[in-house]
């Protein structure tokens, strides 16, 4: 009988034991994190002139072989016509929608002048325009926006 208890002593040590190393190797996993990734530089002196039924857009790029231009795509532009400048409530973002899609290997209407982009968005004559620009890769990574401009077109 003796014999029979030290079996099943062992027996429930072995199993707890077991239980334990269970619990402690499925351990409740963190959430899931995003892979460091570079972004864009963001374009930091976007401007814009109102030129006839256009808005010429101007900023700086990379220059090939900087940091910056690894990877990089193109550009996109975002713009709001005035009756959306009227913010619908105090601090309330503007709300842009895009304009323009920059390609920097594409056939799109731009112009690239002393590592400056140029290029020219339509709109309706009379009205006021504020625009903003992101870079983006082509992983997808976006930079910050631009800083915003605001043009009346006469």
């Amino acid at each position: 009988m003796k014999r029979g208890r030290e079996k099943d002593k062992r027996l429930l040590f072995v199993l707890s034991l077991a239980a334990v190393m269970v619990q402690c190797a499925c351990g409740i996993k963190g959430p899931p994190r995003l892979p460091r990734a570079l972004v864009p530089p963001p374009v930091a002196d976007l401007e814009a002139s109102g030129v006839g039924h256009d808005v010429r857009s101007v900023w700086s790029v990379p220059e090939r072989g900087d940091a910056g231009f690894e990877g990089m795509e193109g550009f996109k532009v975002y713009g709001s016509n005035a009756l959306d400048l009227e913010a619908p409530c105090p601090g309330c973002p503007i709300p842009f929608s895009e304009r323009l899609d920059v390609r920097l290997t594409g056939p799109e209407p731009i112009e690239v002048d002393d590592g400056r982009v140029i290029c020219h968005v339509k709109v309706t004559p009379g009205h006021r325009y504020a625009f903003k620009a992101v870079a983006y890769d082509e992983s997808g990574g976006v930079s910050k926006d631009s800083n915003i401009v605001q043009v009346t077109v006469e």
